[in-house]
C-alpha cells in the first residue's frame, strides 16, 4: 500500500485559506493541520527526529502560542506574544533543530505586508505570501507535483 504525502499546515483560523487546503488537496496529499505554536513544535521536533515527514510546511505567520480554547482572557499581551509566532517556528525549526530546507521545505502566509517580516523569513531562506496572493498558487504547483 503506498501512502500519500502530508503537507504541514500551521493556522489556527484555517478558514481562512479554505481554498489552499483545497488545493493542496486536490494535488493529491493529506493535510496534517495543527492550530498553535505548541502543537507546531511537536511536529517539527518530530521531523527533526524521523517519526514524521512532510513534503511542505505551511506557516501562518500569526498563530497562537497555545490552543484558543485553552484561553480564557483575549489581552493585547496575547496578540502581541502571537504576532510572529510564525518567525519564532521558523526559526526554531532552521535554527535550533537544524532542519534543512531539503528535509523540510517551509513557505509562510500573512494578512501583513511588513518589510522587517520579509527580512527575517529571507535569512532563513523561506518565502513570504499574502494569505490570498495568488503567487502561492504558482508556488504550490511549482513545490507539490500533481499526485495520482
Amino acid at each position: 500500500m503506498k501512502f500519500k504525502p502530508e503537507v504541514l499546515i500551521v493556522d489556527d483560523n484555517p478558514g481562512d485559506i479554505s481554498w489552499l487546503i483545497d488545493l493542496v488537496e486536490w494535488r493529491g496529499y493529506l493535510i496534517d493541520q495543527v492550530g498553535n505554536e505548541r502543537a507546531a513544535r511537536g511536529k517539527l521536533e518530530a521531523v527533526q527526529e524521523r517519526r514524521a515527514e512532510y513534503a511542505l510546511a505551511i506557516v501562518d505567520i500569526m498563530v497562537s502560542i497555545e490552543d484558543i480554547m485553552d484561553i480564557a482572557d483575549f489581552n493585547d499581551s496575547f496578540y502581541e506574544q502571537s504576532k510572529d509566532t510564525g518567525v519564532r517556528l521558523c526559526r526554531y525549526a532552521r535554527q535550533e533543530l537544524g532542519i534543512s530546507a531539503e528535509k523540510l521545505p517551509i513557505v509562510c502566509i500573512s494578512a501583513r505586508d511588513d518589510e522587517g517580516l520579509k527580512e527575517s523569513l529571507a535569512e532563513l531562506g523561506i518565502p513570504l505570501f499574502g494569505r490570498s496572493d495568488r503567487a502561492i498558487r504558482d508556488f504550490l504547483k511549482e513545490r507539490l507535483p500533481k499526485l495520482d
